[in-house]
């Protein structure tokens, strides 16, 4: 029995517009699309306004001490700032104080907001530490130490306690790890810089766009009113997202 010939039409009509569909181009349905924009600049020159952008600040220090991150490091500001948009003192900083000890471990942090990071990413601040009297003839910073880390995971604000990291477990800078004092007369070469020094650091080591945070941990061990440290400030963060 024959088949008809419109059933044989038919079929090769149905075959063609699948050849066609199946050529079309349809790379745009795999790739994920571009994150938008996640720039900023954060001046930090009030505490309020920095909270209200979704700035978070977390004192795990071990034990805790009364210092906090604040306006200029404390009152009256720890140095001049680098960059003052207002009226305020311009800039933010953290001390010694974070510690009731004497000596104890310095683990304050400094949280951005919730962004979408991604590899090319760059995080630009300034900062500087707090030269003291050494009760003598000369200044000292104590030894001061800055780290700039990310949760690699998820958006987080889990900042650990004492030497623990929590989620941020993705170190992206570490500034005087090995607490190298620096003074006036006697300045130290890998020390922390005591004027405004600007640092550049790419976001790396993610294998896709993730919706998370970066932070500024404040960490110095036999930190407090009889050991290390001083104080530090930061000034005029950016972010700058990759392609914008």
């Amino acid at each position: 029995m024959r088949k008809p010939f419109g059933a044989k039409l038919l079929f090769i009509s149905s075959l063609a517009t699948f050849i066609i569909y199946s050529c079309k181009d349809d790379h745009h349905l795999t790739v994920a699309p571009p994150v938008p924009n996640q720039s900023f600049v954060e001046e930090f020159d009030t505490v309020t306004a920095a909270v209200a952008r979704g700035w978070q600040f977390i004192n795990a220090s071990d034990p805790k001490g009364t210092g906090e991150w604040q306006n200029g490091g404390g009152n009256p500001p720890l140095f001049n700032a680098y960059s003052n948009k207002g009226k305020n003192a311009g800039f933010i900083g953290a001390d010694y104080q974070s510690t009731s000890a004497q000596q104890g471990t310095i683990s304050n942090w400094l949280i951005s907001p919730s962004i979408t990071m991604q590899n090319g990413d760059r995080i630009i601040f300034y900062t500087r530490a707090w030269q003291l009297f050494d009760g003598v003839s000369d200044t000292t910073d104590f030894g001061n130490s800055l780290e700039l880390r990310m949760n690699p995971i998820k958006d987080t604000v889990d900042a650990g306690n004492g030497l623990s990291t929590g989620g941020f477990s993705k170190l992206l800078l570490d500034i005087n790890p090995d607490l190298v004092y620096s003074s006036v007369l006697h300045p130290a070469l890998f020390a922390y810089p005591s004027q405004w020094t600007r640092f550049d650091v790419t976001v790396t080591g993610l294998t896709a766009p993730l919706k998370s945070r970066f932070a500024f941990r404040y960490f110095v061990t036999n930190g407090g009113s009889n050991g290390n440290a001083s104080g530090i400030g930061i000034d005029s963060v950016a972010y700058k997202s990759t392609g914008y």
